[in-house]
């Protein structure tokens, strides 16, 4: 071997060793980053239920001796603490996320169902309308399947006009060559395509790029209240599977989710 090709072996393991530690550093970042989120998140919930608890009980207490606008100050305190404790559940789940990482095999099927059951009377009271094809079994994390359904069939509930009913749309196939290569995806794997298309008031084609982020909201609060965390936690979900996830908007025309997600995870 000439010196030269040595020089150049030495200089390629020098910057393979240089990219390892760069990514055991960004992983020590990314864990105390996790670690500051839980542990923020568990030290606020004890305050704020305490905030909730007097706020009760000033209300029971004074009664009839506050005046209208004392009233009013404090129902938008437990109207904030209320956002705040919603917003604290959120981003501890955003957390949990990254810490269940226990793949198994997993017929989708058998996860919807259960979520239909569990919100049956509720489905029933809204007058909420699903229609949908088999899903296929494959290597998930089953709580964060259910976790992320459940959020975009929540997610199409509630963005409904005023006095109009959901009808969800839920249909499952195989990701055909061409659709894989257009997603840079290996076109030797299996990859399935689920979409939910809801008939809501939808979101403007300018604003899909901003659907999925946190903290993001693109309707009035006082109409459809929320933090903006669901769909995030749902792309949040369909990283740690390998997959993609797309939304899809037209006012007035509805909402379309589109989920990709592998046969395995490697």
């Amino acid at each position: 071997m000439n010196t030269e090709n040595r020089e150049y072996e030495q200089r390629i393991s020098e910057l393979e060793k240089k990219l390892e530690q760069s990514n055991q550093h960004l992983q020590l970042c990314k864990n105390e980053k996790d670690e500051f989120i839980y542990l923020a998140c568990h030290d606020l919930k004890a305050p704020l239920r305490k905030l909730v608890t007097f706020t009760e009980r000033l209300i029971q207490s004074a009664g009839e001796q506050l005046n209208e606008e004392a009233a009013t100050w404090l129902q938008r305190i437990e109207k904030n603490v209320s956002c705040m404790q919603s917003l604290v559940d959120q981003l501890s789940v955003l957390s949990d996320i990254e810490a269940e990482r226990r793949f198994e095999k997993c017929d989708l099927n058998e996860i919807m169902n259960e979520i239909l059951q569990e919100s049956e009377c509720e489905l029933k009271n809204n007058g909420t309308v699903i229609h949908s094809t088999s899903f296929p079994t494959l290597e998930a994390i089953p709580s964060q399947v259910k976790l992320l359904f459940k959020h975009l069939l929540e997610n199409a509930i509630k963005f409904q006009p005023k006095g109009q009913s959901a009808e969800i749309n839920i249909e499952s196939d195989l990701l055909d060559s061409d659709e894989k290569i257009n997603l840079r995806l290996p076109v030797e794997k299996l990859y399935y395509k689920i979409k939910f298309a809801d008939n809501g008031i939808g979101f403007s084609e300018e604003d899909t790029p901003q659907v999925l982020k946190p903290f993001v909201t693109l309707h009035s609060k006082s109409d459809y209240p929320g933090n903006g965390l669901g769909l995030a936690i749902c792309n949040k979900i369909i990283k740690m599977h390998q997959g993609k996830f797309f939304a899809k908007g037209a006012k007035p025309a509805g909402s379309i989710f589109v989920l990709i997600l592998p046969e395995f995870h490697q």
